[in-house]
C-alpha cells in the first residue's frame, strides 16, 4: 500500500494583503495575498485567526512567514501560514523589505508600543558628526517597530554632550545616548518604547 508522503518548507512572501477568506461561522480561515499580478491564498494558523482581524487593511503591505506542504512532484502545494507583519508604514519601508517586529505571530506575543517622543541635538557639532545620519536611520527604525504612531522626533538645541556628538535623550524616561551605533538603535528603541505583554 503506496502512502503520500508530504515534504514541508519554509516561506517568507512578501505582497499586498487584499482580504481574508471567512469560513461559514464568520471565523478567518485564509489570508489573500498578491503577489507579481497573482492572488495566493494562505491558510491561517489557528493562533493567529483570533488576532489577525482588526490588524490588517486591503492594501498593506505585509510579509508572510510560514510552512509550505508539497505532495508527490510539488505541483500539489498547500501554504500556512505562523506570522503575519505588517510592511506599509510608508515607502521606506517596503523597500527595505525588513520586518515589522510588531507582527502577529501565533506563538510569540507582541510588544505593546509606549508612547513617547526622541529628542534630538540640532546643533553644529551634533549635526555634523552624524546626527543627521541618526535623524534618518531613528526615522527608519522607528517605522520598522511600527513605532511611528507613538514615538516622536523633536530636534533641540544643545544638549551640553558636544564632545560625544551626536545626542538624544529617549522620553519619557530622560534615557541620554550619545554617540549611538546604527546597529545597536532598533535594540535601544525597542528596549525604551515596546513593553512585552507577558
Amino acid at each position: 500500500m503506496d502512502s503520500v508522503h508530504y515534504q514541508t518548507l519554509s516561506f517568507q512572501l512578501e505582497g499586498q494583503f487584499v482580504g481574508f477568506i471567512n469560513k461559514p461561522n464568520g471565523q478567518l480561515k485564509s489570508l489573500r495575498l498578491m503577489l507579481d499580478g497573482k492572488e495566493l491564498h494562505i491558510k491561517l494558523d489557528k493562533g493567529l485567526r483570533g488576532s489577525l482581524g482588526s490588524g490588517l487593511a486591503a492594501g498593506d503591505w505585509v510579509q508572510v512567514l510560514g510552512q509550505q506542504k508539497f505532495k508527490g512532484n510539488f505541483s500539489e502545494f498547500k501554504l500556512k501560514a505562523f506570522q503575519v507583519n505588517r510592511l506599509s508604514c510608508s515607502l521606506e519601508c517596503k523597500d527595505n523589505k525588513t520586518p515589522n517586529t510588531l507582527g502577529i505571530s501565533s506563538n510569540q506575543s507582541s510588544g505593546c508600543p509606549k508612547k513617547g517622543k526622541i529628542l534630538l541635538c540640532n546643533k553644529s557639532d551634533c549635526a555634523k558628526n552624524g546626527g543627521k545620519e541618526l535623524y534618518q536611520e531613528l526615522q527608519k527604525t522607528i517605522c520598522r517597530l511600527g513605532l511611528e504612531k507613538s514615538v516622536k522626533i523633536e530636534k533641540t538645541s544643545c544638549q551640553k554632550r558636544c564632545k560625544k556628538a551626536p545626542n538624544m535623550i529617549l522620553m519619557p524616561g530622560k534615557e541620554k545616548c550619545s554617540n549611538p551605533k546604527p546597529k545597536s538603535i532598533a535594540n535601544l528603541l525597542r528596549d525604551h518604547y515596546l513593553e512585552s505583554m507577558d
